[in-house]
């Protein structure tokens, strides 16, 4: 029998709506419920116990040890709590008494079930295994520091030894020496049995603390698994954006966090309007969670972050030498993958085959599963190396940008390719007036050039986007503005991305993988 059990749990308030979602905890098992704010891991938190927020209205079952506790009266939850379970508040010392000292208010716990005389060795018992002085029981919780005060509340939660203790944001008012002491203690409780679910916006607290790791956005269940599991490979686009936004976990490269909301949210997927695979199924319907062959759980229409594109034992001779060998590539929605390496190590040549501009010998490209050329709207475009060489440089700018747009007959009129073209000018950093328009891309600077041949590939509302060598000819400040741009770029735009750079450090600062062509192939 599960210990804690929601069953179709759904709290609706004023502007905002959690679930269904269903839970169960096992008797000793640590839980991480994870989130960014405003996403219900509170509202959760106090539905299962039973502290429900005024005008929530609340629906679905809720199971402690079998017992339906979300029927039960207030006066008879107070006789479960703290006995079979207890919950411990974020800013701990906001909830304690502020004029009682930390030994009374331990002694209101206590009192329920050992006599006065047990009162005085119990509560030191409980502060020494907390990791506090004996002082601390003299103190009120003014006297503490915010570590101290969280400790004498999780000592207050656990003083019964209930077998589940519910944890909201425990640390995240705490630095990273206090942190540690306080999961210290929860480990401590862990190790007697007692079950934790632990409801955090921090990564790394559910990794230090959890088993299994739900994630919630927007009220709903996203995804669902082991901690490890989900750490080493998200499958939720969510889940992916949350992980890449945290430092400690990938201590090299710029942080961009999720992109911002594209358009109104539907009746569909909460993250649809931030996510950048979304169909318009996603928009329509929400997905069900469902339960994938890993054994994780997951509430995707597309089964998680798509594959873009891949390449199967690519091969490729030129001028009779082999260049690329058995060659194998994969890259997935919104993620940046560099590929480095020296000149002449095949770079440009997997790219040139990747965006169909050269045929393999042999092997297989695919574009989301289809083959062929890709290279029309939604689909991959390529900028060149040379952007000099790429751009007619007696085209005006407008007419420049607009050209790949023009050809695959994707705008009604030459006001929306006007339209279409600014956009993609001031996404790059360019001027879009009528004077930078109607101006000879001959008479850009290096610079200028390299960003207008992002922006005509940008016009084709890319879903992958290939850089080959993007900085090869720019200063050092140059090409830092032309990463940090194109990185922008493709943050905002959601595609995938593929950066060909002989600058390593660069490629770290910037990607999600980074790639070494060796023998041909990356790895």
């Amino acid at each position: 029998m599960a210990l804690l059990e929601a069953k179709g749990l759904r709290v609706e308030y004023p502007g905002f709506v959690l679930g269904p979602l269903d839970l169960a905890v096992q008797p000793g098992e640590r839980v991480a419920v994870l989130g960014e704010s405003g996403s219900g891991k509170t509202t959760l938190l106090r539905a299962l116990a039973r502290l429900d927020a005024p005008r929530a209205a609340v629906s679905g079952q809720i199971l402690l040890a079998g017992q339906d506790i979300g029927a039960m009266r207030e006066t008879q939850l107070r006789a479960l709590r703290m006995e079979q379970f207890a919950l411990c508040f974020q800013n701990a010392a906001q909830w304690m008494n502020p004029s009682a000292t930390v030994y009374a208010q331990l002694c209101e716990v206590l009192a329920r079930r050992y006599p006065r005389a047990a009162w005085p060795a119990r509560a030191r018992a409980l502060l020494e295994e907390a990791g506090l002085p004996d002082g601390t029981l003299d103190k009120t919780p003014g006297q503490l520091s915010g570590g101290m005060a969280q400790k004498c509340m999780l000592a207050m939660a656990a003083a019964l030894r209930p077998p589940l203790l519910l944890l909201d944001e425990p640390t995240s008012a705490l630095d990273e020496n206090a942190r540690e002491d306080f999961l210290r203690f929860v480990d401590k409780l862990h190790a007697q049995g007692i079950a934790t679910v632990t409801v955090t916006h921090d990564v790394t607290v559910a990794r230090r603390a959890a088993d299994r790791t739900l994630v919630l956005y927007g009220g709903q269940l996203v995804e669902e698994g082991g901690t490890q599991q989900l750490l080493e490979s998200p499958r939720h686009p969510y889940t992916r954006g949350l992980l890449a936004s945290f430092p400690e976990l990938y201590p090299l490269r710029d942080l961009w966090g999720i992109r911002p909301a594209k358009g109104p949210e539907g009746k569909g997927c909460v993250f649809c309007a931030r996510c950048t695979q979304s169909v318009p199924a996603c928009a329509e319907r929400q997905p069900p969670l469902v339960k994938m062959q890993d054994g994780r759980k997951l509430a995707c229409h597309r089964g998680g972050v798509v594959c873009r594109m891949r390449l199967r034992g690519i091969h490729k001779a030129l001028g009779g030498q082999p260049v690329l060998r058995d060659a194998a590539l994969e890259l997935y929605a919104g993620e940046t993958v560099a590929l480095t390496g020296p000149a002449g190590s095949g770079k440009s040549t997997l790219c040139a085959v990747a965006a169909g501009f050269l045929a393999p010998d042999a092997g297989t490209i695919e574009f989301e599963g289809e083959s062929g050329r890709m290279d029309r709207p939604g689909g991959m475009q390529l900028v060149a190396q040379d952007s000099a060489a790429a751009v007619n440089p007696r085209f005006t700018v407008l007419r420049a940008a607009a050209e790949p747009g023009l050809l695959a007959g994707l705008y009604h009129g030459e006001q929306e390719a006007r339209e279409a073209v600014c956009r993609a000018l001031e996404m790059v950093g360019l001027p879009a007036g009528e004077a930078f328009l109607q101006r000879c891309a001959g008479e850009l600077s290096g610079g200028q050039l390299q960003r207008l041949a992002l922006a005509r590939a940008l016009t084709m509302q890319p879903s992958v986007l290939i850089a080959d060598e993007p900085t090869a000819m720019l200063d050092a400040s140059s090409r830092a503005n032309v990463l940090r741009m194109l990185k922008g770029v493709q943050n905002a735009a959601g595609c995938a991305m593929l950066v060909v750079t002989h600058d390593r450090a660069a490629a770290e600062k910037i990607a999600d993988r980074v790639l070494a062509m060796q023998n041909g192939a990356p790895v």
